[in-house]
């Protein structure tokens, strides 16, 4: 039987186990509101003082985030660039310009409408939940959702390491067939048949089939501005190209990526037929002041 005193010691153990399971209690909380506190901060973007931290850690899977580097970081851009504290998201703004783009998933970051540009920007190559945040800051005239693609290593040896480059002279001609440049579309082929690889087929000196590289550095180059003459498609010349492309840069050591529209069935058919893989999704997106 249980005397007085061995109830009293009882109750009295039983109140002294609830005072530490009150106080393990209140720990676990102030834990939580700590990680909450944290985790938010980690969300919220800073103006980063340090760029090449993010360079570095973005070098870490250069194929996935090139469009992002090449942009900000292999150009003579002037660029600022806001990043959560742990460097998952970044987004750059090209001083002077109305540009932006983004690398990260945006999905639970918020973009502070002071440092955005008044009136607009033209966002580039970035992934789509970044996108969805701007609508919340401007109208959307336009966006080019996109199939991120990885080539092959290569393709071997065969006929289309013998296609000749682009040349300076044929840089109206195919810029005169890129629906997606801008008004300086014929600069930027210019430009890009200038300093990267190109290859196309010809007909009598004029070319038929051509590709080229929007950009390259070490590790990767990005195909674009693709095109074969509507009377000559169906006969592999595309193939030809772009696995000339691949093998180029093969040979230094990098890999082929490429953007393709979503609804450019056949570029997608030719792409996959060659053995290329979709590896995220990107969008090009232009956006104006709400009115």
């Amino acid at each position: 039987m249980y005397n007085s005193y061995t109830f009293i010691s009882l109750n009295t153990y039983h109140l002294h186990d609830l005072n530490f399971l009150f106080l393990d209690w209140i720990g676990y909380v102030f834990l939580y509101i700590q990680l909450r506190i944290s985790l938010d901060m980690s969300r919220s973007l800073h103006l980063l003082k340090e760029p090449e931290n993010l360079r570095r850690k973005l070098e870490t899977d250069i194929i996935q985030n090139s469009g992002f580097l090449w942009r900000v970081y292999h150009q003579n851009e002037a660029y600022k660039i806001y990043a959560t504290d742990d460097l998952e998201c970044a987004m750059a703004l090209q001083e002077g310009e109305k540009h932006t783009i983004f690398t990260g998933d945006w999905n639970d970051v918020e973009i502070p409408g002071e440092i955005l540009p008044e009136d607009g920007t033209f966002v580039s190559s970035s992934p789509a939940s970044a996108i969805e945040r701007l609508r919340g800051h401007y109208k959307l005239e336009g966006e080019w959702p996109c199939w991120h693609f990885l080539a092959p290593s290569s393709f071997g040896p065969g006929e289309w390491d013998e296609l000749e480059p682009l040349r300076d002279s044929d840089v109206p001609y195919v810029a005169s067939f890129w629906e997606l440049g801008g008004d300086d579309r014929e600069e930027h082929i210019r430009d890009s048949v200038k300093k990267f690889e190109s290859a196309c087929v010809r007909v009598d000196g004029k070319p038929l089939s051509w590709c080229g590289l929007h950009f390259e550095m070490p590790g990767v180059g990005n195909l674009g501005f693709a095109h074969t003459l509507e009377e000559h498609r169906r006969k592999g010349y595309a193939q030809l190209t772009t696995k000339a492309l691949v093998n180029r840069l093969a040979a230094k050591g990098g890999r082929a990526t490429a953007e393709v529209i979503k609804d450019n069935k056949i570029s997608i058919a030719v792409c996959k037929s060659m053995g290329f893989e979709v590896i995220g999704e990107v969008s090009w997106a232009d956006f104006k002041k709400l009115e």
